[in-house]
């Protein structure tokens, strides 16, 4: 039986300026096809896939860095966002894989210009029991913009996360995907989670 691919919409900038105002928030109205070998439907192939995955957490803020940090409207240079996520689990024996995909773009500001523009993003387990952090690890993004264009887009696929199968890991784990803002990749703080997963 095919286990059905799980694409989960985070914290979503609308396109426009506008947005540095305020961000808005929305979900993807699809999810993100053919990243983890499935077919252009979303539908995982992968054999040992399982709908039993843990959601996806995106926390404090997270999901998007500006440049520099704590300007107002009229004074960010650029931003980045996280768009939307993807994930799939499977099966391996007595654990499991989970693999993660991130979609977001850089967007300039009113007093940005072209150019290319980074961050760092990291990926982490979480044990919801006691709030331990099973696995972690951080990625370099980037997206080049042409002169002439406002944004950019970048895509992640980060390196699978292996943790022990358990009967429940919807419930048992949670993955925490999000911007570090110049944090260390091993060591990343993780705030205490709040209501509003997705």
């Amino acid at each position: 039986m095919k286990a059905g691919f799980i694409g989960l919409g985070a914290l979503a900038v609308a396109a426009g300026l506008s947005t540095f105002g305020a961000a808005a928030f929305e979900l993807p109205k699809v999810g993100v096809p053919d990243w983890f070998g499935g077919d252009s439907k979303g539908e995982a192939l992968a054999p040992g896939a399982t709908a039993d995955c843990p959601v996806i957490v995106n926390e404090n803020g997270s999901h998007m860095i500006r440049s520099p940090a704590g300007a107002d409207a009229a004074s960010v240079h650029h931003q980045l966002s996280i768009k939307s996520t993807a994930r799939e689990c499977i099966v391996e024996g007595d654990h499991l894989a989970i693999r993660v995909g991130i979609e977001g773009d850089a967007m300039l500001g009113p007093v940005g210009a072209p150019g290319s523009y980074g961050g760092a993003i990291r990926v982490a387990l979480r044990r919801t029991k006691d709030d331990s952090i099973l696995s972690s690890k951080t990625y370099r993004v980037s997206a080049a913009i042409p002169s002439g264009a406002a944004r950019a887009d970048f895509r992640l696929l980060a390196d699978p996360i292996v943790a022990p199968t358990v009967a429940k890991a919807q419930e048992d784990y949670e993955i925490l995907v999000g911007f570090t803002d110049g944090a260390a990749a091993d060591d990343a703080p993780v705030h205490k989670k709040k209501k509003g997963r997705r």
